[in-house]
């Protein structure tokens, strides 16, 4: 069997990255990069890595090669600044990965994903204590601040879980969010109004209780409000492209803030259903 030199591409890359860092005829850009202006450039790639698994595994793997690029560049920098090398970081998890799963390099036993959840917390917090910074360490620290608000909500309650502080069903979740809308409402539309008020503190306060909920609520049916509003943004984007091409078809170049109310209905109508057919679904009703 034709064996290969697994680390020659990793070499390579390396070799690439100190070239181009090289101040004796390396990339003009990257000589200016610091890891404060390769921060926002992370968070970008790795939104690009998660759009392409909606497109192909060959732009997966293009998106994954960016980013990995940039951590390249990321331990560049440090390893020029003596702080830790690429090789370190390697060393680093791979060690963190061996130590966090005892029932694959080691003689613990689990019954299912939930007790490696829960084994996973009791290491992270053994490490905390173990660790040579002694400032107190707690469950929900090291949740990124740069975390999109509806994913770090999802991340708060799935760590608070690990330790039982949830709810115990859907239901008692359920609850909760008609609870949540309930307030929200009221700050709204107070009791014998019709006219909403709409920008007062406590109704901005509400609804992001109400927000958070939901969160919490779609992470115990299984899926992330993130990927869900997610996915609902490109439902709506991809309508209103097709909206805007009916409207040319229909209206030619009247502009559509000039159609009706009823004209703009009918022709959202029209395009979710040109929509659906293209896709092979049935016609949704929302």
């Amino acid at each position: 069997m034709k064996t290969e030199d697994s680390t020659a591409p990793l070499a390579r890359f390396l070799e690439i990255m100190a070239a181009l860092r090289n101040p004796n005829g390396g990339c003009p850009w990257d000589l200016k990069q610091t890891f404060e202006t390769l921060k926002p450039l992370v968070i970008e790639e790795a939104y690009e890595v998660a759009d392409a698994v909606e497109v192909s595994p060959a732009a997966v793997r293009e998106e994954l090669g960016d980013l990995v690029s940039l951590i390249g560049l990321f331990a560049q920098i440090a390893s020029e600044q003596s702080l830790f090398s690429f090789d370190s970081v390697l060393e680093g998890i791979s060690n963190k990965l061996v130590r966090r799963h005892p029932h694959v390099f080691g003689g613990a036993k689990v019954s299912g994903t939930e007790e490696v959840l829960r084994n996973w917390e009791q290491i992270k917090q053994r490490e905390r204590r173990e660790s040579a910074d002694s400032t107190p360490k707690g469950l929900l620290d090291g949740i990124p601040r740069s975390l999109p608000a509806l994913l770090k909500a999802h991340q708060i309650g799935a760590r608070c879980a690990r330790v039982g502080f949830d709810w115990g069903s859907q239901e008692g979740v359920a609850d909760k969010v008609r609870e949540e809308l309930g307030e929200f409402l009221q700050e709204t539309l107070p009791t014998g109004t019709t006219d909403s008020l709409g920008s007062s503190s406590k109704a901005f306060e509400e609804f992001g209780d109400l927000l958070f909920t939901l969160a919490q609520y779609s992470r115990h049916m299984g899926f992330n409000a993130e990927e869900a509003l997610s996915q609902a943004n490109t439902k709506f984007l991809t309508r209103f492209r097709e909206l805007e091409r009916v409207a040319k078809e229909r209206f030619g170049d009247t502009q559509l803030a000039d159609l009706s109310a009823s004209q703009l209905e009918e022709l959202w109508a029209a395009a979710k259903k040109r929509v659906s057919e293209a896709s092979g679904c049935r016609i949704s009703t929302t």
